[in-house]
């Protein structure tokens, strides 16, 4: 074989393999954003994918079909947001939740849900969040972010293409190939209703409870020092964030959660009960004067002594959530200015019912 020879097969070669790779690296991109692992593109609810609510959000938030959007902390990843559905007649609920999701992550998705023009937004206060100070969101930009160069990196990056592309593939194989008889764990991280539910690996007991809080397996460290100052200023930070002001046709609801009173009792042993119930005066105090918001307080429901509706000290059981849901609209859990001692004193004298009947195990 002659040196032209060698040449011209050389440059074959590479003329293959370029358009070899530019072919593989279309189809690619065509798999990803026709099976749409993330919810970039489309929103389609029969699809059976696993949901990571960390990349899923933002899909979610821009590309489903809802008018009320409740959004927080794992404290409401046992929702079943069907319920909403259920008992409230024109209600499209959609959850956006994650796992310790902090303020800057609250206030990212906030951006979206207010931009697409959502009416009803539930907002979920977890008290512990507002005790950081420079947080930052921890959500892939690319997936929350407008843009072609995020788009692109969506379509060949390596959270869609390699750890969700095949996973999303198998899991839609499953639920045709089994039809009846599918595992609760997959309907539950498939379900957009119950998006980021952990129901299926938590224990709601009280036992199991007690044992996790004496072994120190289930409380979040909280800095102490200039706490009221900290607070302070990540509500004030909150509060101008969201901009109510400018969004006067959108309804409003911030929401306490329920914490079970074996909490309540940690956070009185740690020096820090106090703060966290004057937040909640301050909170209502910096909200109420708008006219198109709500706050309610689930935090003095008298389950929150029964362990059993508890997975761990904070996160409470489905049959509690569902209640919770139920009663989301209902004006007997409305908290201002004139009532807001009155529910304070309930919790106060449920918390010392508490420790009086298990002060025989609880820690000195």
């Amino acid at each position: 074989m002659n040196l032209l020879e060698k040449k011209y097969n050389v440059g074959r070669f590479l003329k293959i393999f370029v358009v070899a790779a530019i072919a593989s690296m279309f189809l690619i991109g065509l798999t990803t954003y026709i099976v749409d692992p993330f919810l970039q593109f489309r929103v389609n609810p029969e699809n059976k994918y696993i949901l990571n609510p960390r990349f899923v959000n933002g899909g979610l938030a821009k590309n489903y079909n809802y008018n009320t959007a409740i959004i927080g902390s794992s404290m409401i990843q046992s929702f079943d947001v069907s319920t909403l559905r259920n008992n409230y007649t024109g209600l499209e609920p959609v959850k956006l939740s994650s796992g310790g999701m902090n303020l800057a992550e609250m206030e990212l998705l906030y951006s979206i849900v207010c931009e697409k023009g959502t009416k009803n937004i539930i907002l979920n206060i977890d008290m512990p969040f507002f005790n950081q100070a420079g947080v930052v969101s921890r959500y892939p930009k690319y997936l929350y972010e407008d843009g072609v160069m995020n788009k692109l990196k969506y379509l060949f990056g390596y959270e869609a293409v390699v750890q969700y592309l095949p996973a999303d593939l198998g899991v839609s194989l499953y639920f045709k190939w089994k039809k009846d008889d599918i595992s609760p764990i997959y309907v539950a991280k498939t379900s957009i209703d119950k998006i980021g539910t952990e129901d299926f690996a938590k224990t709601y007991n009280a036992d199991f409870v007690k044992n996790s809080y004496l072994s120190g397996n289930s409380v979040l460290y909280q800095h102490t020092d200039g706490m009221e100052e900290r607070m302070k200023n990540s509500l004030e930070s909150f509060v101008s964030g969201l901009e109510i002001e400018k969004h006067k046709d959108v309804s409003y609801t911030f929401m306490f959660p329920s914490y079970s009173a074996l909490y309540w009792y940690h956070t009185r042993k740690h020096n820090y009960y106090n703060q966290f119930l004057n937040f909640v005066s301050d909170f209502t105090k910096a909200v109420e004067n708008y006219d198109n918001v709500r706050i309610i307080s689930f935090l003095d429901r008298p389950e929150i002594t029964d362990l059993n509706y508890y997975g761990d000290i904070t996160h409470f059981s489905p049959a509690l959530a569902d209640s919770i849901m139920t009663n989301m609209f209902n004006p007997k859990y409305e908290i201002n200015s004139s009532n807001i001692h009155a529910m304070r004193y309930r919790v106060d004298s449920l918390v010392d019912s508490y420790i009086a009947e298990n002060k025989n195990w609880l820690p000195k």
